[in-house]
């Protein structure tokens, strides 16, 4: 009972962010990409939807355990063509991720495969847990 109504919550949020600030950001020409956000006892993991992205037009980078990534998808220009319909358009998406522990920043990796980023963030060795021996 208590987990249905913790993910009824977590969608009404879900689809309250999204009408709220979606379609306001789309307006602009900026969106947020879709993502899923994990960690395991080594490192922070991000997965982001950026279909038809290529690699040199993503930016990621980390500043005081933030994750930030930025891309940008440009629509074709045809110099002589006259558009009867025009709904590509140039976007930007940006999003933040925040982690509770200090990262390796040093030891990021990023892949891109099939539209889909994941980003490993090493946790830092400072940051995992130490255990006590008891003399």
């Amino acid at each position: 009972m208590t987990r249905s109504l913790l993910n009824d919550f977590i969608r009404m949020n879900r689809d309250l962010n999204r009408a709220l600030f979606g379609d306001v950001s789309r307006k602009f020409g900026t969106y947020f990409p879709e993502i899923n956000a994990y960690e395991n006892s080594e490192n922070y993991v991000v997965i982001a939807k950026v279909p038809g992205i290529p690699k040199e037009s993503i930016k990621i980078s980390v500043k005081d355990n933030s994750l930030l990534l930025q891309t940008e998808k440009k629509s074709e220009n045809i110099d002589d063509a006259q558009y009867h319909l025009r709904e590509r358009k140039t976007e930007t998406m940006e999003r933040t991720v925040h982690f509770n522990d200090k990262v390796d920043a040093d030891n990021i990796a990023a892949e891109l495969q099939n539209g889909l980023l994941m980003v490993k963030i090493p946790k830092s060795p400072e940051s995992k847990p130490k255990t006590i021996t008891i003399r």
